[in-house]
C-alpha cells in the first residue's frame, strides 16, 4: 500500500501542478468576455475600426480622384483599397487604448486582489485576459471591418477583392493585437497607473518607426513592424525576416516577464 502510494505521488503532484497553473481559467475567461460586452469597449472599438476601414476603402471615391490617384499611392484595385488603411500604427493605438486598463482598472477597483483570494491562479488571470482580448479584437476589429470593407469595395469598384489575399492578411495581422495586448498586460503587472501604461505603450509603438528613419535595422527588428510584415507577406511583397524574429522573441519575453513579475507583485 505504501509503495503504491509513493509510486502514485509524483504523477499526482504533476497533475496538480498542471491544474494549478491554470486554475480557474475557464470561469475567469467567461468573466472577461462579459466585461468586454458590459463596458461596451468592444462596441466602441468595432464602430471606430469599421468607420475607419470603410473610409479608407472609399478614399478614391470620396476624394473625387478616381481618374488619377497614382500620386497618392492609391489605385482603383479593390484589394489594394481594402487593405490600404491597415498600414501604419493606427491599429496599435486603438488596441493600446482598449486594453491599457486590463489590469490597472481591476487593481483600482480592488477586484484584482479579490480575484487572487479565490481558486484562481495568477497565470489564469493573465492568460484569460489575453485570450479574451484577442478573441474580441479579432472579431470586432479584424473580421467584421474587413468583411464590410470587402462588400463596400465590391460595390464601389465593380469587382470582388482577392479574398485569399484579404483572408491571409487577416490571419497574419492577428500578430498585431497579440503583441500589444501582451505588452499592456506585462506593463500592467508592475505599472500601477493606467496613464503610465498608456504612455509607455505609445513610446513602444511609435519610437521604433522614428528611429527606423535613421537606422532602418531598428525598424525592421522591432516587433512593432509585424503589421508591415503581415501586409508584405499577404500581398506577395518582400518581407523582412527580422520583423518576424523580433516579434517571436518579444512575445516569448513578454510572456515570461508578465508571469514572473505578476507572480511577485503585490496587487
Amino acid at each position: 500500500m505504501n509503495a503504491q502510494s509513493l509510486a502514485l505521488a509524483p504523477a499526482t503532484a504533476r497533475a496538480s501542478a498542471r491544474n494549478g497553473m491554470f486554475l480557474g481559467f475557464g470561469t475567469f475567461f467567461r468573466k472577461e468576455i462579459a466585461d468586454w460586452v458590459r463596458s461596451r469597449r468592444a462596441l466602441i472599438v468595432g464602430a471606430f475600426v469599421i468607420a475607419s476601414a470603410v473610409f479608407t476603402t472609399l478614399i478614391p471615391v470620396i476624394s473625387g480622384m478616381a481618374g488619377d490617384t497614382s500620386d497618392m499611392g492609391i489605385s482603383l484595385d479593390p484589394t489594394h483599397n481594402v487593405l490600404f488603411g491597415w498600414g501604419g500604427q493606427s491599429m496599435a493605438i486603438v488596441i493600446l487604448l482598449a486594453t491599457m486598463a486590463l489590469l490597472s482598472g481591476e487593481r483600482d477597483r480592488g477586484t484584482l486582489a479579490w480575484s487572487l483570494t479565490l481558486s484562481l491562479s495568477p497565470t489564469s488571470i493573465l492568460a484569460a485576459k489575453w485570450l479574451a482580448a484577442m478573441l474580441v479584437l479579432a472579431v470586432v476589429a479584424m473580421v467584421v471591418p474587413l468583411a464590410i470593407s470587402v462588400a463596400v469595395a465590391t460595390v464601389a469598384y465593380g469587382s470582388l477583392p482577392a479574398l485569399g489575399t484579404v483572408g491571409l492578411f487577416a490571419v497574419l495581422y492577428l500578430a498585431v493585437p497579440a503583441f500589444y495586448v501582451a505588452l499592456t498586460l506585462t506593463l500592467g503587472s508592475f505599472v500601477k497607473s493606467t496613464a503610465g501604461i498608456a504612455a509607455i505603450g505609445f513610446i513602444v509603438a511609435l519610437l521604433p518607426s522614428m528611429l527606423g528613419s535613421v537606422a532602418p535595422i531598428v525598424g525592421e527588428v522591432s516587433p512593432t513592424a509585424i503589421g508591415t510584415w503581415a501586409m508584405a507577406v499577404a500581398t506577395g511583397q518582400p518581407a523582412p525576416t527580422l520583423s518576424l524574429i523580433g516579434f517571436l522573441v518579444s512575445m516569448a519575453g513578454l510572456a515570461v516577464a508578465a508571469k514572473v513579475i505578476f507572480d511577485r507583485q503585490e496587487v
